[in-house]
Order: structure tokens, then sequence, then C-alpha cells
């Protein structure tokens, strides 16, 4: 059921992931993309998942292989696997604010009021602060566990720099790699078992029911030349007076969204981003 790389949209299919899972895809790593000028901090977007779980695995093995060295030494190894356990957990938890930063960063884009500006940039520094909390209890953890092994130990040689490097190096992998690891793979879970259900059910489960959603690309009457394109199932098209729209069917991935924005000239190509980012936000809300 999981999948190295994002979950792609059929053409031509109405399969839409609930709101949960929509809201779960937050936790994932997203790259960022600007177009003329406008950065766009990533949405529906999961990059890097064959390089957290490569480091996932990695921890395992520089936690692993120093533990059982350190047991023939007299380690007491159930603090030490107690200590690997706390600090998959302190993973997990620092991860919990990811959402809210994914989210509060997407809104920044589309805030254009200098309050609301520093009212969201406040609450991404808080969310930051309480990540960084458990990013330094996991580091922590790593000396404890090099401690653990020295008491035991105790000879400063090149074995005891090797075990403390492995301990810290570890940690390090955990802060960067462990929380977006177990996060995607719920997520990848989620929205394969949710798309396996739509097909099972003949399309009648998790089908969208908003249907096309078309509105305006530029509004104060100002009117600019667009290029007429298409992507998965959404689409910018002219109507009969020349006046420019983006219909959106289903989920607008960030992909799918790019690929509708760099077919543009470039001096459009950072309000046709805003759209696409706000009608994205709406989709995010929706069951």
């Amino acid at each position: 059921m999981l999948s190295f790389k994002q979950f792609d949209f059929p053409p031509g299919q109405d399969f839409v992931p609930s709101k949960e899972t929509k809201n779960f895809w937050l936790y994932t790593k997203k790259s960022k993309r600007t177009f003329s000028g406008v950065v766009l901090p990533g949405l529906f977007e999961t990059v890097g998942y064959p390089t957290q779980m490569l480091a996932f695995f990695a921890i395992i093995i520089l936690e692993i292989v120093p533990t059982i060295y350190g047991i023939d030494q007299g380690v007491l190894w159930q603090a030490i696997l107690a200590a690997i356990f706390i600090d998959i957990f302190l993973a997990v938890v620092s991860h919990i604010w990811h959402d809210s930063i994914c989210r509060y960063r997407n809104e920044l884009v589309n805030t254009d009021e200098p309050v609301l500006k520093e009212a969201l940039r406040r609450k991404i520094n808080r969310c930051l602060w309480y990540t960084y909390f458990f990013y330094v209890l996991i580091l922590s953890s790593g000396i404890l566990k090099f401690y653990f092994f020295y008491d035991a130990y105790m000879t400063p040689d090149a074995i005891a720099g090797a075990v403390l490097v492995c301990y810290l190096l570890g940690a390090l992998l955990h802060v960067a790699y462990t929380g977006y690891f177990l996060y995607t793979s719920r997520f990848n879970y989620k929205i394969q078992s949710e798309y396996s259900r739509y097909v099972s059910s003949g399309g009648v489960k998790f089908k969208d029911q908003t249907g096309k959603v078309a509105q305006p690309l530029f509004l104060d009457g100002n009117i600019f030349q667009v290029e007429p394109t298409s992507s998965g199932n959404h689409h910018i098209f002219q109507d009969e007076s020349g006046r420019p729209f983006l219909e959106t069917s289903g989920v607008l991935t960030d992909n799918e969204l790019a690929n509708l924005i760099v077919r543009q000239s470039y001096n459009v190509q950072g309000l046709v981003a805003r759209v696409g980012l706000k009608r994205q936000m709406e989709i995010l809300q929706t069951n």
C-alpha cells in the first residue's frame, strides 16, 4: 500500500480523499516553488519519501550496533532500548505542529494586511519553538545513551568516539527524517486505502461532491492575456467575453498547479499562483 512517490490522481476520475486525509497531507515534506516573485511553500505535495525511509533504517543501524557492543561491555541495555523508543516518540511529538506550520505559511501568500501577516508569522514561530524544544530533547537523548555506554566502558578511545558519533548522528537523523517518514507512511496508507475503497465501490465512496468550480483569475476589472491549458482535471480557459478562469475538479495538486502556471507568460504567473493556492486552501477545507 505504500508508495515512494506522491499519489497521482488519475485524470477523468472524481476521487477525492477525506478531509482528514487531506489535512494529514500537511505533515509531509514540501518543496517551495517561485513564480514571478510569488513563493508557494507547498500544500498538496509529498517529496523525499525514499530518503526518509533510508534515513530511518540507517538510524536503526546506528542505534543497534553500538547498543549490541555496549551489552558486551556490561551496559544496562534496557536503559538504552528505552531511550531508543523515547527518541522515536519524541520525533513523532515534535512533528505535531508541522500541519499548522504548513497551513500558516500558505495563508501568508494571500495575506496582504500587515497586521494579519505579522500574526501569522508569530503563529509560525510559536509552532517552530515547540518543535525545536523536542529536537533538543532528541539530541539530549543521544547524549544520554552515550552516557549509559561510557559509564560501563570507561575508556576514552576510538571505540567510545565511534559510539558517540553513532548516537549523535542517529539523533540528528531523527530530527531531520523520522517525523516525516512516519507521518508520510501514515498518509500514504490512508490515501491509498481510500482510493482502493473508491475503486472497489465503483466510484461511489470518496466521490467528489463539489464538481467543477470555475473562478475568475483576475479581479478588479484587470484583464491579462492567458494561455488556455489543462493539467489533470483542471483547466485555464477564457469565456466568450475573453475573461480568464481557473476551473478545478477534485484536488488540485501542487504539480498540477505548477503545470498550469508555467504555461503562462511570466507577468501573470504570480497572479495565477495566488489564485490557484487560494483554491487549494478551499479544497483543503471541504469534505
